[in-house]
């Protein structure tokens, strides 16, 4: 079976009518909800009930539980803090064990892709990274763009400043007219972006290691980060503990994992106006909730900065050129790829026992610090970048489409003997996250808003439901019915995830942010990052929570309309007709360093799309 089609290749850009199908299928699903809600209005109030009690069941669950592993997860966060908090400047772990340059010890390299960003903004990230552990090690890689003017010269200056730091500081130029070829031999131009320049950096990179030969690239680790991430000194070298010790085993699992850190995007959060925070509490929890998730058995798929190996990267060509997510997208390539590897390896064996796939995700609780959007343009001007950032993070739901073409060309293509429970559960975890990010809570708001407006014309009650909350009629099951559906109270769909949202971005806060900067004083970075909370009653943790409170209860709904409704609607049309060719605009950041000066693109008001933050 070594000709097996290379599904985890497709791609919803191909001419056929799949990719048509599932480019479709997010419009069309929220199109039928609608439908079959203002339907229910007119014909049949029960279906109605039914279909709020069923989304508000699942979101309550969905929202409640990430949240809450957010909380547990920020224990464990404070737990591995002390385990690393004697990290010091210099300390080079292989260097004392006495790995040498070319043996089988651990290379990282950091890709840094970026496009008209500020250079001391690129230059505090590199100055954070230099105060890692085992830094003289790394091999860093300015991934920079041909049609960024001067991009060359910012890189050299770079490169020049912190070549005595690490091993090697290469820099990429990545061409502005290249192309994507498909499976089906159609090709796309490639979207300005994030992906398309880590498409071509990893590559060249892969080709400059294989080269020299210095390095055994199955001892290589890629890390993708943004040029606004900071990471804890202790995050490079905890990877390398566990990846070294996943080699010992005979399954060579190493091969297979990636790893993924809590990112909160805490850096000057008070600073930035409403909208942006709003989105750092949405995106905390989600983020933080999810890897935390990881440690008890949860799905989660990587996210803006994260590692995996360099030769799973190039094997599974993990990035399009044509796409705009291109996290989500390389966890599911790399997913497809290791379903693809296993089939291969299940068919090789004398007897069948269904392929499983091989890719798993490793948490990392040493958070990754980044900023939220700021404009240097003015305060309102936040307003409008975080609108077009909010259309980047919807069109996500590309990858739905994708992960639904992927999913039928590896039924179409797999051997029935390979089929195994482990698949189908591993890609339905897949199926129920894209959609309880995508689909779910845009349902879920038309059906209760909905059923919110029919419940006010007919003067604050809906017929057959209570008005009141009556425990003696707790178990019949209208009741029971009305009660899910939100009919009698909004406590438990609403008033208790916006709760759970409040406990967990506080213990993020104040466990990521503020603690180790008061607890754990260090010259390095990561610690003096401590989100710039002003002090109120003489604590920063009462302002934290005392703002928290006030965001999330005043001001996070009526930011969701905008920035969460409206924006998933564009992206829904936007897959349906164009795919990922789309043209989108970047966002400003500033942090202390930059504060003042930092505006990505500059001002230039026709600036394309690079996915900087996607």
């Amino acid at each position: 079976m070594k000709d097996l089609y290379p599904f985890w290749k497709a791609n919803i850009h191909e001419d056929r009518l799949a990719a048509k199908v599932v480019c479709m299928f997010p419009l069309l699903f929220f199109l039928g909800t609608c439908a079959l809600v203002l339907w229910a209005v007119f014909r049949s109030i029960l279906i109605l009930l039914v279909m709020c009690a069923i989304m508000n069941v699942a979101m309550w669950l969905w929202l409640t539980s990430t949240c809450l592993l957010g909380v547990a997860g920020s224990y464990l966060v404070q737990q591995e803090l002390e385990k690393t908090k004697d990290a010091r400047v210099g300390v080079n772990s292989q260097a004392e064990a006495g790995a040498q340059a070319g043996s089988d010890s651990v290379t990282h390299v950091i890709v840094i892709p970026n496009y008209k960003e500020d250079e001391a903004l690129m230059s505090e990230t590199l100055e954070s990274l230099a105060q890692a552990e085992d830094s003289h090690f790394f091999h860093i890689v300015l991934a920079m763009e041909a049609r960024e003017a001067g991009s060359d010269v910012k890189a050299q200056t770079l490169q020049a400043k912190f070549k005595d730091c690490f091993a090697k500081v290469e820099v990429t130029l990545h061409p502005g007219d290249l192309q994507q070829d498909h499976n089906d031999g159609t090709v796309d131009a490639e979207v300005p972006g994030k992906a398309s320049n880590l498409r071509w950096a990893v590559e060249q990179t892969y080709k400059n290691l294989q080269k020299e030969g210095q390095y055994s690239l199955a001892s290589v680790l890629v890390t993708v980060t943004d040029a606004d991430c900071i990471f804890h000194p202790a995050y490079f070298s905890t990877i390398s503990k566990e990846f070294n010790i996943m080699r010992e085993n005979p399954d060579k699992e190493q091969e297979w994992t990636m790893w993924q850190a809590p990112q909160l995007s805490y850096r000057n959060h008070w600073q930035a106006p409403i909208c942006s925070r709003a989105w750092t509490y949405i995106s905390s929890m989600y983020e933080f909730g999810g890897v935390s998730g990881l440690s008890f058995g949860g799905h989660h798929m990587v996210f803006s900065a994260y590692s995996l190996p360099l030769q799973l990267a190039h094997q599974a060509d993990s990035w399009d050129g044509d796409i705009i997510a291109e996290d989500h997208h390389c966890y599911l390539k790399c997913f497809f790829y290791s379903v693809h590897a296993a089939a291969l390896d299940d068919s090789a064996r004398d007897q069948s026992v269904g392929c499983r796939p091989k890719l798993q995700i490793r948490p990392v609780l040493l958070p990754v610090k980044s900023t939220p959007i700021i404009s240097p343009e003015g305060y309102w001007s936040s307003y409008a970048e975080r609108w077009y950032q909010a259309k980047r993070h919807a069109q996500g739901v590309a990858e739905l489409s994708y992960t639904l073409l992927a999913m039928y060309d590896t039924f179409r293509h797999l051997p029935f003997k390979n089929y195994s429970f482990s698949l189908f559960f591993a890609m339905g975890k897949i199926l129920t996250r894209l959609f309880c990010m995508h689909l779910l809570p845009i349902c879920q708001t038309v059906g209760l808003g909905v059923l919110t407006l029919y419940w006010m014309a007919h003067h604050r009650g809906i017929p057959a439901c209570p008005k009141t909350l009556r425990i003696t009629m707790a178990l019949e099951t209208d009741y029971v019915l009305c009660g899910l559906a939100g009919t009698w109270t909004l406590v438990w769909p609403v008033v208790i995830p916006i709760l759970c949202l409040i406990w967990a971005n506080y213990c993020f806060a104040s466990t990521a942010f503020i603690s180790p900067s008061q607890h754990q004083p260090s010259a390095k970075l990561w610690f003096k990052e401590d989100g710039e909370f002003e002090a109120r009653c003489g604590s920063k943790k009462v302002a934290a929570f005392g703002s928290t409170v006030l965001d999330c209860v005043v001001f996070l709904l009526p930011m969701m309309l905008p920035y969460g409704l409206i924006a998933m609607l564009v992206a829904f049309w936007n897959v349906a007709f164009y795919g990922n060719r789309v043209t989108y605009v970047t966002a400003s950041k500033q942090t202390r360093a930059t504060a003042g000066s930092y505006g990505t693109m500059g001002d230039d008001q026709t600036r394309e799309a690079t996915e900087n933050d996607v």
